[in-house]
């Protein structure tokens, strides 16, 4: 898969898959899009850290 199909659709359903609520996703997913970068962020109820970049 090529970064450029890795939009925000990706990111959210990504982060989504990570098992965080839907509005912790909308937020990662923006953040993805704008930076590339979602930052860390807790994820898999809370035993995890994860991130997503570019």
């Amino acid at each position: 898969m090529s970064s450029s199909s890795r939009g925000w659709i990706w990111a959210y359903n990504k982060a989504r898959s990570y098992h965080v609520s839907r509005a912790s996703a909308f937020v990662r997913a923006t953040r993805f899009w704008l930076t590339g970068d979602t930052g860390s962020f807790t994820s898999h109820g809370g035993f995890r850290r994860s991130r997503i970049k570019r």
